[in-house]
């Protein structure tokens, strides 16, 4: 799974790195604007991990531009930060952040956090597939109900006593 870390302090990013690369597919910026322009990429990665305070935007900032598009609305938003008020927490969740932790963050917790952020994109995708399913089905019994209209009346009727007696 592709999973960005925007983290402007190059220690802390080396080390989310170090803790995350056996297991994702990872994209690394140091700024807010660039984290956005890696996000909207065609393939992009699919979970951010968002320091709050970095250059150019904040991960909040970056968080309200991607679910402001449909493109990206999508994509599972962690933001990972030092502010841990009750406040800055409700803030960083109303900015659409799906997940909050605080710094310094163990690496056995970010990995958990990040493999249930997987889960969750993972699931979306199966009910995505599941309501394409359903719609087709449903465009099928229309198209079905309207060729039945079609038929006769008197022509159903005798189809249907003819069709009961091998349903027995």
């Amino acid at each position: 799974m592709k999973v960005l870390i925007a983290e402007d302090e190059p220690v802390f990013r080396k080390i989310l790195q170090q803790r995350l690369s056996p297991e994702f597919e990872l994209t690394t910026t140091e700024d807010g604007p660039t984290a956005l322009v890696r996000l909207q990429e065609e393939n992009g990665p699919v979970l951010a991990i968002l320091d709050w305070v970095m250059p150019g935007m904040t991960g909040l900032e970056v968080c309200r531009e991607l679910r402001a598009h449909r493109k990206t609305a999508g994509i599972y938003v962690i933001v990972l930060t030092a502010r841990n008020s009750a406040a800055d927490i409700a803030a960083g969740l109303r900015a659409g952040a799906d997940d909050y932790v605080t710094k310094p963050v163990q690496a056995e917790e970010l990995r958990a956090r990040v493999q249930l952020g997987c889960r969750i994109i993972e699931l979306r995708a199966a009910l995505k597939t599941e309501v394409g399913a359903l719609a087709v089905a449903l465009a099928r019994e229309k198209l079905l109900l309207n060729r039945l209209a079609l038929i006769p009346a008197r022509t159903k009727r005798r189809e249907l006593e003819e069709a009961i007696p091998s349903m027995v």
